[in-house]
Formats: C-alpha cells, structure tokens, sequence
C-alpha cells in the first residue's frame, strides 16, 4: 500500500486539515488491509480528507473508513467526470491539487 500528501492549502474549507491519497494491490494481503486502516485512522482523527479510487479493494477500504470516521472521500474514479486529469498508475497524485 502507498500513502501519498495531497497539498489542499488552495481548496475549500472541508479538506484544510489536509489530503492523503491511497493506492494498495488488486489483491491486498490481510496485512495490507489492516495498514490501510490503521494509516488512515491515524489521519483521520486529525481531520484529513481521504483520496483513492474505490474500484479496487484498497479504495473501497478507504472509503469505508473515511465515511465510518466522517471525514471528506475523494474519489479518484470520477475526477475524468468533472474535467480533471486521469490518474493512473505512474503518477497517482500528479497535478492532484488541480482536482477541485
């Protein structure tokens, strides 16, 4: 699993406590699984937004997690439907302070 620093010091007010974006395998381990939890429970109870793409398990994970702590989820699966750039595999987080 990779954890990557999102700068939101230019967005709106719901992600000022910061943005981690998620990435994991196809096929997580249990091992992978519980560091996702765990990295992103520590995020959250400091107010940070959630970023991953909840069509592979690592990003449903996230999300689960963001909305059981209620904290902000960005999808990465649907930035292409609002006029953003596609992330993909080689650059997860590039240009991703221009998503909002």
């Amino acid at each position: 699993m990779r954890v990557f620093i999102i700068n939101t010091k230019n967005m709106g007010p719901e992600l000022q406590g910061g943005l981690i974006g998620v990435e994991g395998s196809t096929d997580p381990t249990a091992e992978e699984r519980r560091e996702c939890v765990e990295t992103i429970s520590r995020y959250v109870m400091d107010g940070w937004a959630i970023a991953a793409d909840p069509r592979t398990p690592i990003g449903r994970l996230a999300a689960l997690t963001a909305e059981t702590a209620c904290v902000p989820f960005l999808a990465f699966n649907r930035v292409p439907q609002r006029g953003g750039p596609m992330l993909g595999p080689a650059a997860p987080v590039a240009g991703a302070h221009e998503l909002f």
